[in-house]
């Protein structure tokens, strides 16, 4: 009975996020299906931007993607980096796609005005009319094309508040999650390429065993002797880059 009562409170506040929603954002409809859009970069490396999907206002998982950032910037340009994930993601051959679902009712960018604007720019190109707005961080306020007075404010504590909050969250985590793989990866690579006899099988040995760079470099010279397939010398002359590494 517990369950069946809280469940029934989820929907009604799910639902009733959504309406608020449609009015504050002058939707035609209550926006059902909501894909959200994140940058995660340092100074420009190991860009990324996660797209995370809500139907009915609950996560849908299977319709989650992740875009590696394909342009090299040298810096980190969220307005040319949404860009580029905006073609890719609205591009005709994508939006043909069954597995990136269908057209959504709203569109979120976290990062406010500059997304909003490059959102809006690329969308416009491909002729795809989607109601998207801007969610800056800084005061949780939602910049939508129509209006030229200024961000909508969604009331503290309502349930649509927390409904975007939570899309933002998602997007965010999913987008760091991408980010942090990418730069672990790369710091391996830089690692393991500085040491002699390494080869792409002993890399995929050590990757295998240890997981992450952040375990990789916290073993000890037996932990990766131990390793099956390292030679003894392969793991000193690693064990030496690591000590240097972590200097």
């Amino acid at each position: 009975m517990r369950h069946k009562v809280r469940t029934r409170y989820d929907e009604e506040h799910i639902d009733l996020a959504l309406l608020q929603l449609e009015s504050a954002l002058a939707l035609p409809d209550p926006p059902m299906r909501i894909e959200c859009f994140d940058i995660s970069t340092i100074h420009g490396n190991y860009s990324v931007a996660s797209m995370v999907v809500f139907t009915a206002g609950r996560p849908d998982k299977s319709q989650y993607r992740r875009f590696k950032i394909r342009q090299d910037f040298g810096e980190a340009n969220d307005f040319a980096m949404m860009s580029e994930v905006m073609r890719r993601r609205y591009a005709p051959e994508r939006m043909a796609d069954e597995r990136f679902g269908s057209k959504p009712d709203l569109l979120i960018l976290d990062g406010g005005k500059p997304q909003l604007t490059a959102a809006m720019r690329e969308l416009g190109e491909l002729g795809l009319d989607i109601p998207m707005a801007g969610l800056a961080k800084k005061d949780e306020e939602l910049f939508v094309p129509w209006d030229d007075e200024g961000p909508v404010v969604l009331p503290s504590g309502s349930p649509s508040l927390y409904l975007v909050k939570h899309v933002r969250d998602e997007a965010h985590r999913f987008a760091i999650t991408f980010h942090r793989e990418l730069r672990d990866k790369g710091m391996v690579a830089s690692i393991l390429d500085d040491v002699p006899g390494l080869g792409p099988k002993r890399k995929k040995l050590l990757l295998k065993t240890f997981g992450s760079v952040k375990r990789m470099r916290e073993a000890t010279l037996e932990d990766i002797a131990s390793v099956p397939g390292i030679p003894r010398q392969v793991a000193e002359d690693l064990y030496a880059v690591i000590l240097d590494a972590n200097a």
